[in-house]
């Protein structure tokens, strides 16, 4: 049996498609996988687009997406889509072609051997759970298992497999391939007696509780557990940016997201508890802002992580109760358990008052004249987008308003690649969720800085003919870029924007190109009309390019170093105090 055959086969059995640049050295693997009918190849245009859409596949169908690249060039495009999947910890499986066994450099001195050769283990090393390079026939089958263990055991992550062209093309017999099988070296961690027992003298003592519903939560697959466990404490909780669609805006006890470019309420409650319980959270400095130190000084935290890493990264955040166990098993401990909270009736006012008093979108928002507000964007599109919709927005200003702005409906995903970040996420991330996921609304909110990463992938688009909804936020610059220029270099724009050398085409032009529908919205007058053309087109994809003003601010955003209850724009100190708790 030809080896590429029996690595199709293994890959077949387990998923449904794979993201593909081609190359002299995958022909092999991708005619393999050709054979089968009830599978898909699906080609981008370049392999970075590939290497997201495997990353994004897995996260509406919880399986692995697979990336096939070549070798060299092939492979170092893929390493964008490895680090987004290494950094929000989702099983990925990457695979490179590789020149022939006799051409790897090994321990030659020389620069390079083969022709395109590069050394694809020792490059992701630090950005994968597991890489190897198969150079023994005989190992195929126990380092594909192995990869795919690796991938979705402990902690998630990527994984890859070099492949060198002449190990493709080997013959093996199935029947006297080793499998690989899993060390149990490493025992499941058990909830102990006195940490419950802390736990319960920390609830029973609070005034304030406050819960972290973090994205470890989902990728342990506890989503109904953790909402269980909240219900059974029944105190106030804040999301992170990867949990806000476990939950609808009426859901009891919720606060809102927190960080530092997130709600005000999530912040105040965040700095004002007496008791914080992070569940499957990092607690990194995207969410304590920059000066760690500074995060919930009031609380007695409580960290539940399966990464001891996390707990101990040494960031100036103090752990009072630090917990390294799987959220499987602690939700199995304390699902089990009684807790008495005490009367946090004022702790309740206090959230619903904030609440009511610094909602994202403002009524002046509304006023915006010959451009649209992204708030008001968000609010709309909040109102207009169905059931079981998934939302990606891209990296930069249109995530944060999404993140902000956006209330999820019942059954919603929204993500993005929320560590990592690049520019250029979501549109390829869109085609890997509308390949896995074809009766679901995929809805892309991308910038002109974002789309014009990859906008090579529109071939892709148009060729798969999917019926995804792009909405381009459009303030022709980077804004992100541009407002820390302005804070930090007295508005000194380089390379930043059109007049600084920045190139911003006419989206719409090149998207017609391809036959591409397209709409334009550049003010709030009949603004839920056109969203809902653009929404309800069901003929291919659309993209609807929304004019929105240069420099549009983030609103509220924490300036740096400053504790998160502190945002921009600066409350006056009289208020500031009347919203926490100083005691």
């Amino acid at each position: 049996m030809k080896l590429s055959d029996y690595i199709a086969n293994f890959i077949s059995q387990r998923t449904n498609h794979a993201f593909v640049g081609n190359g002299g050295s995958v022909v092999h693997i991708l005619d393999s996988l050709n054979k089968y009918d009830d599978f898909k190849l699906v080609p981008f245009v370049n392999e970075q687009g590939a290497s997201i859409a495997a990353e994004a596949y897995y996260r509406v169908t919880k399986k692995p997406g697979v990336a096939i690249a070549t070798s060299g060039p092939g492979f170092v495009n893929l390493i964008q889509g490895i680090a987004c999947a290494y950094y929000d910890s989702i099983p990925a499986i990457f695979i490179t072609g590789q020149v022939v066994t006799k051409d790897l450099k090994l321990e030659r001195k020389a620069r390079q051997v083969g022709f395109q050769e590069m050394e694809v283990v020792n490059s992701v090393k630090e950005y994968t759970k597991y890489a190897v390079c198969l150079t023994k026939p005989e190992r195929v089958r126990y380092e594909l298992e192995r990869l795919w263990w690796e991938a979705e055991n402990g902690r998630p992550g990527p994984v890859v497999l070099d492949l060198p062209d002449d190990m493709a093309r080997a013959e093996i017999d199935p029947e006297k391939l080793i499998g690989f099988t899993p060390s149990n070296s490493e025992p499941s961690k058990i909830l102990t007696i006195s940490d419950i027992q802390s736990i319960k003298k920390a609830l029973k003592g609070s005034k304030r509780p406050l819960i972290v519903v973090g994205s470890g939560i989902k990728l342990s697959n506890q989503e109904k557990q953790a909402i269980n466990f909240i219900k059974k404490l029944n105190i106030p909780f804040v999301t992170t940016w990867s949990t806000v669609d476990m939950f609808t805006s009426s859901f009891e006890k919720l606060v809102g997201s927190f960080g530092v470019s997130s709600n005000r309420p999530g912040n105040f409650a965040v700095q004002s508890c007496d008791l914080l319980i992070s569940l499957g959270s990092r607690l990194d400095t995207h969410m304590t802002g920059a000066n760690a130190a500074k995060f919930s000084t009031k609380s007695f935290k409580v960290m539940v992580d399966i990464d001891q890493s996390e707990i101990d990264k040494e960031n100036g955040l103090i752990i009072d109760l630090p917990i390294n166990i799987d959220l499987k098993n602690f939700f199995d401990k304390v699902l089990d358990e009684d807790f008495i909270v005490g009367d946090i009736s004022e702790w309740e006012n206090r959230i619903s008052l904030w609440k009511e008093k610094y909602p994202i979108c403002q009524a002046e928002y509304f006023n915006a004249k010959d451009y649209v507000d992204p708030y008001v964007f968000m609010d709309s599109l909040s109102k207009l987008t169905v059931k079981d919709s998934v939302i990606i927005p891209d990296a930069g200003g249109n995530l944060t308003w999404t993140m902000q702005g956006y209330e999820p409906r019942v059954k919603q995903t929204i993500f993005s690649a929320f560590n990592h970040s690049p520019m250029g996420y979501a549109f390829p991330a869109s085609i890997g969720v509308k390949l896995a996921k074809p009766d679901c609304e995929v809805v892309c909110i991308t910038g002109d800085g974002g789309l014009n990463m990859n906008i090579q992938e529109l071939g892709t688009l148009a060729l798969q003919n999917l019926p995804i909804k792009i909405f381009i936020l459009n303030n022709e610059e980077y804004g992100i870029i541009k407002q820390t220029q302005t804070t930090w270099l007295d508005s000194n724009y380089v390379c930043s924007d059109i007049a600084s050398g920045v190139a911003c085409p006419d989206f719409l032009r090149i998207a017609q190109a391809y036959d591409i529908k397209t709409e334009s919205i550049s003010s709030h007058e009949n603004l839920d009309k056109k969203m809902q053309d653009v929404l309800f087109y069901s003929d291919g994809p659309i993209i609807c390019n929304v004019k929105i003003k240069t420099n549009q601010e983030i609103l509220p955003k924490l300036s740096s170093g400053r504790p998160l209850e502190d945002m921009y724009p600066h409350l006056s100190e009289k208020e500031l105090k009347e919203n926490m708790y100083f005691d």
